[in-house]
């Protein structure tokens, strides 16, 4: 049985082509199904406790909508370890799913479901809440700030737009990076945490992480003067951040960072305001259906 937890409201009137189109394919098929509709934020948690709150073998689960209803599915599974994760990614920017390969059709997307295979695919934890693509504090919240408030673009074209805006006013903290026992301070612009590669519909942060491989990417821009921000931004949109010299580039299983003041965080897009930045990867646990 496939239970799709279905955000009608996702991509901005997308999801319901997607939903058509895909109950038009199961409709030609032997599978069983059921779509389980969110009526507001946290809608996703919610639904995805009650399916799968006790399982004793593995719960078909599928997030229809964008990367903030697969967010707020993965917080809301009881146990990873007994789910076999589908993404039918029908957002705005549905950064996670390109970075699984998965198709941004509906008639691909679902083509992964019934004939792809459920494989092992790494997440997050950080104080508690699941990430599965990014995490980040610096000048990616106050991006998503603004993209929040954004009225008349709309996706990516909204997200560039914000990001545009932040870099020309955005004045970077002061945090510490808690590394080997060290205490490394950054005066950064942004540090995140990437296990998907993108963020904000095809921004490339983190361009050489790979979901499956037990290591987390820490990207950190730090230190870099106001008339070096063109130059870096032309890098970050062409996906080579990383051959900035104010970058920071590690590899590692865990990240912490630690500020004096304010440090909210935003994880797959969502804006945490108090939640302490320590995140460490979880492998062998989760399953998702990718190609």
């Amino acid at each position: 049985m496939l239970h799709i937890i279905y955000n009608p409201i996702a991509g901005k009137g997308r999801s319901a082509r997607f939903r058509e189109a895909v109950e038009n394919r199961l409709a030609g098929t032997n599978a069983e199904y059921a779509f389980h509709e969110t009526r507001g934020r946290r809608d996703a948690v919610k639904i995805a406790q009650a399916l799968t709150r006790g399982a004793s073998d593995y719960v078909d689960i599928v997030a229809m909508g964008g990367d903030g209803t697969l967010h707020e599915v993965l917080n809301g599974i009881d146990d990873p370890g007994r789910v076999r994760l589908g993404i039918i990614p029908c957002g705005s920017g549905n950064d996670f799913a390109a970075a699984a390969g998965i198709p941004q059709t509906a008639e691909g997307a679902l083509d992964v479901l019934l004939s792809g295979e459920a494989k092992y695919t790494d997440y997050m934890e950080c104080s508690g809440v699941r990430g599965i693509n990014a995490i980040g504090t610096g000048i990616d919240v106050d991006i998503l700030r603004r993209f929040n408030r954004m009225k008349v673009l709309k996706g990516a074209a909204a997200y560039l737009a914000s990001l545009v805006m932040s870099v020309l006013t955005y004045k970077p903290p002061c945090f510490s990076e808690l590394s080997g026992g060290e205490s490394v301070p950054h005066n950064a612009f942004i540090a995140c945490a990437g296990n998907g590669r993108r963020i904000g519909g095809g921004i490339p942060i983190c361009p050489e992480a790979v979901i499956d491989d037990g290591m987390l990417d820490l990207v950190i821009i730090d230190n870099i003067r106001r008339a070096a921000i063109p130059r870096a931004f032309v890098k970050l949109l062409k996906g080579r951040i990383l051959s900035l010299p104010e970058t920071s580039f590690k590899r590692q299983d865990q990240v912490t960072i630690r500020s004096d003041g304010p440090m909210p965080i935003q994880i797959d897009g969502e804006i945490y305001e108090t939640l302490p930045f320590d995140v460490h990867l979880v492998t062998n646990k989760l399953r998702i259906y990718r190609p």
